[in-house]
Protein backbone atom coordinates (compact mmCIF):
# COMPACT_ATOMS: atom_id res chain seq x y z
CA UNK A 1 0.00 0.00 0.00
CA UNK A 2 2.85 2.40 0.45
CA UNK A 3 4.39 1.81 -2.70
CA UNK A 4 0.92 2.33 -4.44
CA UNK A 5 0.51 5.66 -2.66
CA UNK A 6 -2.04 4.91 0.11
CA UNK A 7 -2.66 7.37 2.78
CA UNK A 8 -0.92 6.59 5.79
CA UNK A 9 -3.93 6.86 8.12
CA UNK A 10 -5.66 3.99 5.36
CA UNK A 11 -2.69 1.96 6.04
CA UNK A 12 -3.16 1.83 9.56
CA UNK A 13 -6.95 1.13 9.40
CA UNK A 14 -6.31 -1.56 7.16
CA UNK A 15 -3.05 -3.42 9.89
CA UNK A 16 -5.42 -2.70 12.91
CA UNK A 17 -8.07 -4.77 10.98
CA UNK A 18 -5.94 -7.23 10.02
CA UNK A 19 -4.04 -7.68 13.32
CA UNK A 20 -6.99 -7.89 15.74
CA UNK A 21 -9.11 -10.04 13.92
CA UNK A 22 -11.21 -12.44 16.19
CA UNK A 23 -14.49 -14.96 14.91
CA UNK A 24 -17.47 -16.38 16.48
CA UNK A 25 -19.23 -19.50 16.00
CA UNK A 26 -22.61 -19.34 15.91
CA UNK A 27 -23.86 -22.71 18.00
CA UNK A 28 -27.76 -23.07 18.39
CA UNK A 29 -28.58 -19.96 16.85
CA UNK A 30 -26.53 -17.63 19.21
CA UNK A 31 -23.09 -16.85 19.32
CA UNK A 32 -20.65 -18.09 21.31
CA UNK A 33 -18.15 -16.10 22.82
CA UNK A 34 -15.45 -14.68 20.35
CA UNK A 35 -11.93 -15.95 19.72
CA UNK A 36 -8.54 -14.84 18.67
CA UNK A 37 -7.11 -16.11 15.50
CA UNK A 38 -3.57 -17.33 15.48
CA UNK A 39 -2.84 -16.59 11.69
CA UNK A 40 -4.21 -12.72 11.75
CA UNK A 41 -6.77 -12.39 8.40
CA UNK A 42 -8.46 -15.69 6.78
CA UNK A 43 -9.10 -16.46 3.47
CA UNK A 44 -12.88 -15.99 2.94
CA UNK A 45 -12.86 -13.00 5.20
CA UNK A 46 -14.95 -10.10 3.58
CA UNK A 47 -11.93 -8.32 3.71
CA UNK A 48 -9.68 -10.06 2.08
CA UNK A 49 -10.90 -10.01 -1.11
CA UNK A 50 -10.32 -6.60 -1.51
CA UNK A 51 -6.77 -6.91 0.30
CA UNK A 52 -5.86 -9.67 -2.46
CA UNK A 53 -7.15 -7.26 -5.23
CA UNK A 54 -4.88 -4.37 -4.08
CA UNK A 55 -1.68 -7.07 -3.68
CA UNK A 56 -2.52 -7.89 -7.34
CA UNK A 57 -2.38 -4.47 -8.37
CA UNK A 58 1.03 -3.84 -6.98
CA UNK A 59 1.90 -6.94 -9.05
CA UNK A 60 -0.05 -5.95 -12.23
CA UNK A 61 1.97 -2.51 -12.08
CA UNK A 62 5.37 -4.31 -11.85
CA UNK A 63 4.80 -6.04 -14.95
CA UNK A 64 3.41 -3.30 -16.87
CA UNK A 65 7.05 -1.86 -16.18
CA UNK A 66 8.79 -4.80 -18.41
CA UNK A 67 7.14 -2.77 -21.19
CA UNK A 68 10.10 -0.13 -20.58
CA UNK A 69 12.62 -3.15 -20.47
CA UNK A 70 15.07 -2.74 -24.07
CA UNK A 71 15.94 -6.50 -23.30
CA UNK A 72 12.08 -7.89 -22.47
CA UNK A 73 10.24 -9.18 -25.33
CA UNK A 74 6.78 -9.51 -25.92
CA UNK A 75 5.38 -12.70 -26.77
CA UNK A 76 5.27 -12.64 -30.39
CA UNK A 77 0.95 -12.47 -30.40
CA UNK A 78 0.97 -10.27 -27.70
CA UNK A 79 3.62 -7.26 -28.99
CA UNK A 80 0.25 -5.05 -30.50
CA UNK A 81 -1.85 -4.88 -27.66
CA UNK A 82 1.28 -5.18 -25.06
CA UNK A 83 -0.20 -8.04 -23.01
CA UNK A 84 2.22 -9.13 -20.54
CA UNK A 85 -0.02 -10.94 -18.01
CA UNK A 86 -3.67 -11.99 -17.45
CA UNK A 87 -4.99 -12.34 -14.16
CA UNK A 88 -8.49 -14.15 -12.46
CA UNK A 89 -9.07 -14.36 -8.96
CA UNK A 90 -6.06 -16.23 -7.89
CA UNK A 91 -5.15 -17.58 -11.18
CA UNK A 92 -2.45 -15.85 -13.60
CA UNK A 93 -1.16 -16.08 -16.79
CA UNK A 94 2.44 -14.61 -17.63
CA UNK A 95 3.23 -14.43 -21.07
CA UNK A 96 6.94 -13.83 -22.96
CA UNK A 97 9.02 -14.82 -25.70
CA UNK A 98 10.54 -17.72 -25.41
CA UNK A 99 13.75 -16.87 -24.16
CA UNK A 100 15.65 -16.82 -21.11
CA UNK A 101 16.26 -12.90 -20.66
CA UNK A 102 12.66 -12.37 -20.76
CA UNK A 103 11.66 -15.38 -18.40
CA UNK A 104 14.09 -13.91 -16.34
CA UNK A 105 12.48 -10.60 -16.06
CA UNK A 106 9.46 -11.91 -15.54
CA UNK A 107 10.79 -14.08 -12.83
CA UNK A 108 12.63 -11.26 -10.92
CA UNK A 109 8.88 -8.84 -11.11
CA UNK A 110 7.47 -12.39 -9.28
CA UNK A 111 9.98 -12.28 -6.79
CA UNK A 112 9.71 -8.88 -6.39
CA UNK A 113 6.06 -8.98 -5.62
CA UNK A 114 6.90 -12.26 -3.30
CA UNK A 115 9.80 -10.45 -0.67
CA UNK A 116 6.47 -7.22 -0.52
CA UNK A 117 3.51 -9.74 -0.08
CA UNK A 118 5.08 -12.27 1.28
CA UNK A 119 2.82 -14.52 -0.97
CA UNK A 120 4.68 -17.74 -3.19
CA UNK A 121 3.59 -19.56 -6.19
CA UNK A 122 2.58 -23.00 -5.82
CA UNK A 123 5.17 -24.72 -8.04
CA UNK A 124 2.80 -28.18 -7.83
CA UNK A 125 0.25 -26.41 -9.56
CA UNK A 126 2.21 -23.96 -12.08
CA UNK A 127 3.23 -24.78 -15.39
CA UNK A 128 5.44 -23.54 -18.35
CA UNK A 129 4.25 -24.09 -21.76
CA UNK A 130 6.07 -23.32 -24.67
CA UNK A 131 5.75 -22.84 -28.42
CA UNK A 132 8.40 -23.22 -30.85
CA UNK A 133 11.03 -23.10 -28.25
CA UNK A 134 14.26 -25.43 -29.11
CA UNK A 135 14.55 -28.36 -25.77
CA UNK A 136 18.06 -26.65 -24.78
CA UNK A 137 16.64 -23.06 -24.09
CA UNK A 138 12.91 -25.05 -22.61
CA UNK A 139 15.56 -26.66 -19.93
CA UNK A 140 17.52 -23.35 -19.02
CA UNK A 141 14.47 -21.51 -18.73
CA UNK A 142 12.79 -24.27 -16.57
CA UNK A 143 15.93 -24.52 -14.54
CA UNK A 144 15.78 -20.68 -13.67
CA UNK A 145 12.48 -20.59 -13.35
CA UNK A 146 12.06 -23.71 -10.60
CA UNK A 147 8.64 -24.63 -11.55
CA UNK A 148 7.47 -28.20 -13.32
CA UNK A 149 4.23 -28.63 -14.84
CA UNK A 150 1.36 -31.22 -13.24
CA UNK A 151 -1.22 -32.41 -15.20
CA UNK A 152 -4.59 -33.53 -13.72
CA UNK A 153 -5.90 -36.70 -14.44
CA UNK A 154 -9.53 -37.97 -13.66
CA UNK A 155 -7.91 -41.49 -12.85
CA UNK A 156 -7.06 -40.19 -9.03
CA UNK A 157 -10.34 -40.19 -7.99
CA UNK A 158 -10.42 -42.21 -4.94
CA UNK A 159 -13.42 -41.82 -3.78
CA UNK A 160 -14.51 -45.65 -4.71
CA UNK A 161 -17.36 -46.28 -2.04
CA UNK A 162 -19.85 -44.93 -2.92
CA UNK A 163 -23.54 -45.44 -4.75
CA UNK A 164 -24.15 -44.87 -8.12
CA UNK A 165 -25.80 -41.38 -7.15
CA UNK A 166 -22.67 -40.54 -4.75
CA UNK A 167 -20.55 -41.30 -7.55
CA UNK A 168 -22.59 -39.80 -10.65
CA UNK A 169 -23.43 -36.60 -8.39
CA UNK A 170 -19.19 -36.47 -7.96
CA UNK A 171 -18.95 -36.73 -12.21
CA UNK A 172 -21.82 -34.14 -12.86
CA UNK A 173 -19.06 -32.08 -10.43
CA UNK A 174 -16.21 -32.83 -12.44
CA UNK A 175 -18.15 -32.61 -15.63
CA UNK A 176 -19.77 -28.78 -14.64
CA UNK A 177 -16.54 -27.62 -14.00
CA UNK A 178 -15.22 -28.68 -17.59
CA UNK A 179 -18.12 -26.89 -19.10
CA UNK A 180 -18.28 -24.20 -17.15
CA UNK A 181 -14.96 -23.44 -17.49
CA UNK A 182 -12.90 -25.10 -20.05
CA UNK A 183 -15.28 -26.09 -22.97
CA UNK A 184 -16.07 -22.23 -22.81
CA UNK A 185 -12.63 -21.23 -23.02
CA UNK A 186 -11.45 -22.98 -26.24
CA UNK A 187 -12.96 -26.36 -28.05
CA UNK A 188 -11.62 -29.18 -26.85
CA UNK A 189 -10.44 -31.81 -29.07
CA UNK A 190 -13.00 -35.06 -29.77
CA UNK A 191 -10.35 -37.27 -28.69
CA UNK A 192 -9.57 -35.75 -25.14
CA UNK A 193 -13.71 -35.59 -24.69
CA UNK A 194 -14.04 -39.13 -25.66
CA UNK A 195 -11.29 -40.06 -22.87
CA UNK A 196 -13.15 -37.70 -20.79
CA UNK A 197 -16.39 -39.32 -21.12
CA UNK A 198 -15.34 -42.66 -20.88
CA UNK A 199 -13.66 -42.26 -17.45
CA UNK A 200 -16.42 -41.15 -16.67
CA UNK A 201 -18.71 -44.04 -17.66
CA UNK A 202 -16.16 -46.22 -15.74
CA UNK A 203 -15.94 -44.50 -13.05
CA UNK A 204 -19.98 -44.55 -12.47
CA UNK A 205 -20.74 -48.01 -13.07
CA UNK A 206 -17.51 -49.73 -11.75
CA UNK A 207 -16.36 -47.60 -9.17
CA UNK A 208 -12.51 -48.48 -10.45
CA UNK A 209 -10.20 -45.85 -12.16
CA UNK A 210 -9.92 -47.57 -15.31
CA UNK A 211 -11.92 -47.71 -18.50
CA UNK A 212 -14.38 -50.49 -19.03
CA UNK A 213 -17.33 -50.96 -21.79
CA UNK A 214 -19.44 -52.27 -18.52
CA UNK A 215 -22.57 -49.84 -18.37
CA UNK A 216 -25.94 -50.29 -17.25
CA UNK A 217 -28.15 -47.21 -19.32
CA UNK A 218 -25.93 -45.39 -22.30
CA UNK A 219 -23.85 -42.61 -21.81
CA UNK A 220 -26.18 -40.78 -24.15
CA UNK A 221 -29.05 -41.72 -23.00
CA UNK A 222 -27.82 -40.42 -19.19
CA UNK A 223 -26.83 -37.33 -20.83
CA UNK A 224 -30.42 -36.07 -21.53
CA UNK A 225 -32.89 -34.44 -19.53
CA UNK A 226 -34.80 -36.10 -16.86
CA UNK A 227 -38.57 -35.86 -18.75
CA UNK A 228 -37.07 -37.90 -21.46
CA UNK A 229 -35.31 -40.38 -18.97
CA UNK A 230 -31.86 -39.45 -18.39
CA UNK A 231 -29.61 -37.64 -15.68
CA UNK A 232 -28.93 -34.09 -16.72
CA UNK A 233 -25.43 -35.07 -17.13
CA UNK A 234 -23.80 -32.63 -19.46
CA UNK A 235 -22.83 -34.12 -23.20
CA UNK A 236 -19.40 -32.63 -23.24
CA UNK A 237 -19.10 -33.15 -27.21
CA UNK A 238 -22.69 -30.87 -27.84
CA UNK A 239 -21.90 -28.28 -25.12
CA UNK A 240 -18.26 -28.23 -26.59
CA UNK A 241 -19.45 -27.13 -29.90
CA UNK A 242 -22.41 -24.79 -28.73
CA UNK A 243 -19.53 -22.85 -26.39
CA UNK A 244 -17.50 -22.54 -29.52
CA UNK A 245 -20.59 -21.08 -31.43
CA UNK A 246 -20.88 -18.86 -28.24
CA UNK A 247 -17.33 -17.48 -28.57
CA UNK A 248 -17.87 -16.77 -32.23
CA UNK A 249 -21.07 -14.94 -31.09
CA UNK A 250 -18.70 -13.09 -28.69
CA UNK A 251 -16.21 -12.06 -31.37
CA UNK A 252 -18.86 -10.80 -33.41
CA UNK A 253 -20.25 -8.77 -30.79
CA UNK A 254 -18.41 -8.53 -27.87
CA UNK A 255 -15.04 -6.00 -29.08
CA UNK A 256 -14.68 -5.03 -25.34
CA UNK A 257 -13.20 -8.46 -24.61
CA UNK A 258 -9.34 -8.76 -24.95
CA UNK A 259 -9.44 -11.64 -26.73
CA UNK A 260 -11.49 -10.13 -28.90
CA UNK A 261 -9.49 -7.54 -30.14
CA UNK A 262 -6.52 -9.73 -30.13
CA UNK A 263 -8.36 -11.52 -32.94
CA UNK A 264 -9.39 -8.91 -34.33
CA UNK A 265 -6.19 -6.86 -34.66
CA UNK A 266 -3.95 -10.68 -35.68
CA UNK A 267 -6.62 -11.94 -37.63
CA UNK A 268 -9.55 -10.14 -38.80
CA UNK A 269 -7.98 -7.06 -39.74
CA UNK A 270 -11.55 -5.01 -40.29
CA UNK A 271 -13.01 -7.65 -42.54
CA UNK A 272 -16.35 -9.03 -42.32
CA UNK A 273 -16.59 -12.28 -40.07
CA UNK A 274 -19.89 -14.10 -41.91
CA UNK A 275 -17.22 -13.91 -45.47
CA UNK A 276 -13.69 -13.85 -44.51
CA UNK A 277 -11.92 -16.95 -45.21
CA UNK A 278 -10.69 -18.93 -42.63
CA UNK A 279 -7.13 -17.84 -42.00
CA UNK A 280 -4.82 -21.34 -42.50
CA UNK A 281 -1.61 -20.04 -40.85
CA UNK A 282 -4.24 -19.21 -37.19
CA UNK A 283 -4.17 -21.78 -34.77
CA UNK A 284 -6.29 -24.77 -34.61
CA UNK A 285 -8.42 -23.21 -31.90
CA UNK A 286 -9.47 -19.57 -33.77
CA UNK A 287 -10.12 -21.67 -36.90
CA UNK A 288 -12.83 -23.41 -35.26
CA UNK A 289 -14.18 -20.37 -33.62
CA UNK A 290 -14.47 -18.39 -36.85
CA UNK A 291 -15.84 -21.93 -38.61
CA UNK A 292 -18.97 -22.34 -35.82
CA UNK A 293 -20.55 -19.23 -37.77
CA UNK A 294 -22.92 -21.64 -39.77
CA UNK A 295 -24.13 -22.90 -36.73
CA UNK A 296 -24.62 -19.37 -34.91
CA UNK A 297 -26.24 -18.36 -38.34
CA UNK A 298 -29.01 -21.34 -37.82
CA UNK A 299 -29.94 -20.13 -34.47
CA UNK A 300 -30.18 -16.02 -35.15
CA UNK A 301 -33.89 -16.37 -33.95
CA UNK A 302 -32.82 -17.18 -30.82
CA UNK A 303 -30.33 -15.17 -30.39
CA UNK A 304 -32.31 -12.20 -30.48
CA UNK A 305 -35.24 -13.65 -27.98
CA UNK A 306 -33.46 -15.29 -25.50
CA UNK A 307 -31.11 -14.55 -23.06
CA UNK A 308 -28.81 -17.99 -22.77
CA UNK A 309 -27.66 -18.42 -26.18
CA UNK A 310 -25.40 -21.19 -25.42
CA UNK A 311 -28.69 -23.46 -23.23
CA UNK A 312 -30.48 -22.79 -26.15
CA UNK A 313 -28.25 -24.11 -28.78
CA UNK A 314 -27.34 -26.69 -26.67
CA UNK A 315 -31.20 -28.43 -26.47
CA UNK A 316 -31.74 -28.00 -29.80
CA UNK A 317 -28.48 -30.03 -30.90
CA UNK A 318 -29.93 -32.20 -28.08
CA UNK A 319 -32.88 -32.92 -30.69
CA UNK A 320 -36.84 -33.53 -30.20
CA UNK A 321 -36.90 -36.48 -27.32
CA UNK A 322 -39.82 -38.43 -26.90
CA UNK A 323 -40.97 -37.85 -22.87
CA UNK A 324 -40.71 -41.24 -21.18
CA UNK A 325 -44.21 -42.32 -19.07
CA UNK A 326 -42.86 -42.02 -16.08
CA UNK A 327 -41.48 -38.53 -15.77
CA UNK A 328 -44.61 -37.67 -13.17
CA UNK A 329 -42.49 -40.17 -10.68
CA UNK A 330 -38.87 -38.50 -11.42
CA UNK A 331 -39.52 -35.01 -11.70
CA UNK A 332 -38.77 -33.07 -8.38
CA UNK A 333 -39.16 -36.24 -6.05
CA UNK A 334 -38.16 -35.45 -3.03
CA UNK A 335 -37.18 -38.83 -2.09
CA UNK A 336 -32.99 -39.60 -1.44
CA UNK A 337 -30.52 -39.19 -4.14
CA UNK A 338 -30.01 -43.54 -4.06
CA UNK A 339 -34.17 -44.20 -3.88
CA UNK A 340 -34.80 -41.91 -6.81
CA UNK A 341 -31.05 -44.02 -8.63
CA UNK A 342 -32.46 -47.16 -7.88
CA UNK A 343 -35.94 -46.39 -9.24
CA UNK A 344 -34.56 -44.84 -12.46
CA UNK A 345 -32.80 -48.28 -12.98
CA UNK A 346 -36.01 -49.54 -12.07
CA UNK A 347 -38.20 -48.44 -14.69
CA UNK A 348 -35.65 -49.64 -17.25
CA UNK A 349 -35.34 -52.88 -16.25
CA UNK A 350 -31.50 -52.40 -15.66
CA UNK A 351 -31.88 -53.99 -12.08
CA UNK A 352 -29.29 -57.09 -12.02
CA UNK A 353 -31.82 -59.60 -11.37
CA UNK A 354 -31.16 -63.14 -11.81
CA UNK A 355 -32.74 -63.42 -14.87
CA UNK A 356 -30.02 -60.86 -16.20
CA UNK A 357 -27.24 -62.70 -14.30
CA UNK A 358 -28.35 -65.96 -16.38
CA UNK A 359 -28.14 -64.37 -19.55
CA UNK A 360 -24.69 -63.00 -19.17
CA UNK A 361 -23.37 -66.21 -18.10
CA UNK A 362 -23.40 -65.46 -14.20
CA UNK A 363 -23.76 -68.11 -11.99
CA UNK A 364 -27.07 -66.93 -9.47
CA UNK A 365 -29.95 -68.32 -8.31
CA UNK A 366 -33.10 -68.43 -10.51
CA UNK A 367 -35.95 -68.02 -7.89
CA UNK A 368 -36.91 -64.99 -6.29
CA UNK A 369 -35.37 -65.08 -2.81
CA UNK A 370 -38.87 -62.79 -1.32
CA UNK A 371 -41.56 -65.55 -2.62
CA UNK A 372 -39.13 -68.26 -2.65
CA UNK A 373 -41.83 -69.53 -5.39
CA UNK A 374 -41.22 -67.82 -8.88
CA UNK A 375 -38.50 -67.02 -11.20
CA UNK A 376 -36.98 -63.33 -10.60
CA UNK A 377 -37.17 -60.73 -13.19
CA UNK A 378 -37.94 -57.00 -12.84
CA UNK A 379 -41.34 -57.45 -13.42
CA UNK A 380 -42.18 -60.07 -10.61
CA UNK A 381 -39.89 -58.10 -7.93
CA UNK A 382 -41.45 -55.05 -8.00
CA UNK A 383 -44.93 -55.93 -9.53
CA UNK A 384 -46.22 -59.27 -9.32
CA UNK A 385 -44.25 -60.89 -6.05
CA UNK A 386 -46.91 -61.59 -3.31
CA UNK A 387 -44.30 -60.22 -0.64
CA UNK A 388 -44.07 -57.05 -2.84
CA UNK A 389 -47.63 -56.91 -2.53
CA UNK A 390 -48.10 -57.14 0.63
CA UNK A 391 -45.52 -53.98 1.69
CA UNK A 392 -48.10 -51.93 -0.73
CA UNK A 393 -50.98 -53.21 0.92
CA UNK A 394 -49.74 -52.27 4.55
CA UNK A 395 -48.45 -48.52 2.96
CA UNK A 396 -51.36 -47.53 2.03
CA UNK A 397 -53.69 -48.94 4.31
CA UNK A 398 -51.19 -46.47 6.78
CA UNK A 399 -51.28 -43.64 4.29
CA UNK A 400 -55.23 -43.68 3.94
CA UNK A 401 -55.02 -44.98 0.38
CA UNK A 402 -57.00 -46.90 -1.99
CA UNK A 403 -56.26 -50.70 -2.07
CA UNK A 404 -53.02 -51.46 -4.08
CA UNK A 405 -54.75 -54.02 -6.98
CA UNK A 406 -51.95 -54.16 -9.71
CA UNK A 407 -50.61 -57.71 -10.00
CA UNK A 408 -48.93 -57.35 -13.84
CA UNK A 409 -46.01 -54.68 -14.67
CA UNK A 410 -48.59 -52.74 -17.07
CA UNK A 411 -50.95 -52.53 -14.43
CA UNK A 412 -48.20 -51.67 -11.98
CA UNK A 413 -46.74 -49.03 -14.02
CA UNK A 414 -50.35 -47.34 -14.50
CA UNK A 415 -50.99 -47.28 -10.86
CA UNK A 416 -47.81 -45.65 -10.26
CA UNK A 417 -47.74 -42.67 -12.58
CA UNK A 418 -51.64 -42.29 -12.09
CA UNK A 419 -51.13 -41.63 -8.43
CA UNK A 420 -47.91 -39.56 -8.65
CA UNK A 421 -49.16 -37.05 -11.42
CA UNK A 422 -50.41 -33.38 -10.05
CA UNK A 423 -48.71 -31.02 -7.66
CA UNK A 424 -50.61 -31.72 -4.47
CA UNK A 425 -49.46 -32.95 -1.20
CA UNK A 426 -50.64 -36.06 -1.81
CA UNK A 427 -49.12 -36.76 -4.93
CA UNK A 428 -45.66 -35.19 -4.01
CA UNK A 429 -46.32 -37.98 -0.86
CA UNK A 430 -46.63 -40.46 -2.99
CA UNK A 431 -43.61 -39.71 -5.22
CA UNK A 432 -41.27 -40.08 -2.24
CA UNK A 433 -42.86 -42.77 -1.15
CA UNK A 434 -42.69 -44.80 -4.04
CA UNK A 435 -38.88 -44.56 -4.52
CA UNK A 436 -37.98 -45.19 -1.36
CA UNK A 437 -40.16 -48.45 -0.75
CA UNK A 438 -38.67 -49.19 -4.83
CA UNK A 439 -35.40 -48.83 -3.22
CA UNK A 440 -35.96 -50.70 0.18
CA UNK A 441 -37.55 -53.35 -1.58
CA UNK A 442 -34.24 -53.93 -3.47
CA UNK A 443 -32.41 -53.75 -0.29
CA UNK A 444 -34.72 -56.45 1.10
CA UNK A 445 -33.90 -58.58 -2.18
CA UNK A 446 -30.21 -58.49 -1.75
CA UNK A 447 -29.92 -59.60 2.20
CA UNK A 448 -32.21 -62.39 0.80
CA UNK A 449 -35.61 -61.56 2.53
CA UNK A 450 -35.28 -62.04 6.10
CA UNK A 451 -35.73 -58.34 7.10
CA UNK A 452 -39.09 -58.48 7.79
CA UNK A 453 -40.00 -62.15 7.65
CA UNK A 454 -36.85 -62.97 10.63
CA UNK A 455 -35.99 -65.19 7.44
CA UNK A 456 -39.61 -66.68 6.48
CA UNK A 457 -40.72 -65.28 3.14
CA UNK A 458 -43.75 -67.24 3.14
CA UNK A 459 -45.71 -65.08 4.81
CA UNK A 460 -46.07 -61.67 2.28
CA UNK A 461 -49.23 -60.31 4.75
CA UNK A 462 -47.93 -60.45 7.76
CA UNK A 463 -45.01 -57.73 8.10
CA UNK A 464 -43.10 -57.09 11.80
Amino acid sequence: MLELGFPKRFQDWVLLCVKTVSYSIIVNGEPAPPFPTAKRLRQGDPLSSFLFAIVMEYLSRNLHRLKQEKQFKFHPRCAKLGITHLSFADDLLLFARGDILSASYIHQCFNQFAKASGLQANLTKSSVYFGGVNQAVQQDILQALGTQRMVARISSWTAKKLSYAGRTQLVQTVLFGIQAYWAQLFKIPIKVLKTIEAFCRSYIWSGENVITKRALVAWERMCTPKSVGGLILINLKLWNKVATAQNHWDLAHKTDKLWVRWIHSYYIKGQQLDTIPIPQHATWMIRQIIDARQLVNQCQVVVRRNRSLIRHIYLQLLGQLDKIPWKCVMLKNEATAKAKYTMWLHFYGKMLTSDRLLKWGVAADPVCVLCKWHNETRNHIFAECDFTRGVWVRLLAWMQRSTYKASTWSQYMQWATTNAKGKSQTATRFQMMFAETVHMIWIERNKGGSMYYGGDATAPGHLN
